[in-house]
């Protein structure tokens, strides 16, 4: 079983917390529950994930859990990465931890579990899930994502990952400006030597080429999981994202 690090720290202001009345977007209701009450049922529903730990702010954490909802609450810090420092002090420092983001609500006990499994033999220090274009247009053709061309054919990320808690520790460093650019593929690429751009350019630039190459920068072991985990992709940022959440949400119940 893998603990779990769900990040549900503050940010800075927004037009979408602005407009549903709240601090941190984590806790903007749908359909009467904090969205982030919907990450943490799909947690606790999947047999692969052990402990919860949440990061955000304590107070609002405290009035989420109980019975329907059980995690250790750990109070935000700052920044993604502090606030990410402060959940892997939580969990076991020698395995494998899932992050998950607190503004996922359409992710379900199956989209992690098929995940994970990809993972498998569980032997990097970091996984992260690759989705095609075609398989997000055709669960979600409303959604509107940032896509990179690479041999592969067009590709995104989403925000869940399988990551080492000790080498993070040890190499937190080197994620800054990795995290920064994690919605600009563009600008991911400027990380890379200049022959990778001609690659880019002429489309022979693989998934594979960067998994490499991002392991030698990084200085660990990585490995890039091509999946179907498309409602992990769906983050709410902005008012169509929430619109389309509710929607997807009210056919499930």
């Amino acid at each position: 079983m893998f603990d779990t690090v769900v990040l549900a720290g503050s940010g800075k202001p927004e037009p979408l917390t602005e407009q549903e009345g709240v601090s941190n977007k984590a806790f903007i209701m749908i359909h009467g529950k904090p969205m982030l009450s919907y990450i943490l049922k799909a947690l606790q529903e999947t047999p692969s994930v052990g402990r919860v730990v949440v990061v955000g702010p304590l107070k609002e954490l405290e009035q989420l859990c109980g019975d329907d909802c059980s995690f250790e609450s750990v109070p935000e810090a700052g920044s993604m990465l502090d606030n990410l420092a402060e959940g892997f002090k939580a969990v076991d420092q020698n395995r494998l931890s899932l992050i998950v983001t607190g503004d996922i609500p359409l992710i379900n006990r199956e989209t992690i579990e098929d995940f994970l499994s990809r993972c498998a033999p569980h032997d990097q220090d970091f996984y992260y899930p690759v989705i095609s274009r075609d398989t997000c247009l055709r669960h979600f053709p409303e959604t509107k994502r940032t896509y990179v061309r690479l041999k592969d054919g067009h590709i995104t990320g989403a925000n869940i990952a399988l990551l080492s808690p000790s080498w993070f520790m040890a190499n937190r460093a080197r994620l800054e400006m990795f995290i920064s650019y994690r919605k600009k593929p563009l600008k991911l690429l400027r990380l890379l030597p200049l022959s990778f751009a001609f690659r880019y350019l002429f489309k022979i630039l693989s998934v594979s080429d960067l998994e490499n190459h991002l392991s030698r920068l990084l200085g660990l072991k990585a490995r890039a999981v091509f999946c179907n985990c498309v409602e992990a992709a769906v983050d709410v940022d902005k008012l169509n994202d929430l619109e389309l959440v509710k929607k997807t949400l009210s056919g499930r119940s």
